[in-house]
């Protein structure tokens, strides 16, 4: 049984991202949307899988973000597609990436392989 080993990469400090909050993040040169809802912390990639509308400016409703553009809504827990955009069915677009946050003091880190 061959075992995986994974590196934290700081993304950025729990004060930067308001509760009930989303802020942008260049991480390494990829740009990441972290979310902080209800306490816990979420991070995805920042582009909207239809037509790469910059998340981080959508509208945060619990645990779901919605496209600025088209109004595409995911689930930040998994990545799911919610509805897609302008009301179309969940899957007519892929679902959005997301990341294994692991909290260390007050600094927020993402899992990499």
């Amino acid at each position: 049984m061959s075992k995986v080993f994974y590196v934290l990469v700081r993304v950025c400090s729990l004060r930067e991202v308001p509760e009930d909050g989303v802020v942008r993040v260049d991480l390494r040169g990829r740009e990441v949307l972290v979310a902080r809802v209800g306490g816990n912390v979420y991070v995805t990639d920042v582009w909207c899988t239809h037509e790469e509308g910059d998340l981080s400016l959508g509208v945060l409703e619990g645990d779901i973000i919605m496209c600025p553009l088209h109004g595409a809504r995911f689930r930040l827990t998994d990545g799911s597609v919610v509805e897609g955009p302008e009301g179309e069915p969940p899957d007519s677009i892929p679902r959005l990436k997301t990341y294994n946050v692991k909290i260390q003091g007050e600094d927020i880190y993402l899992e990499e392989p």
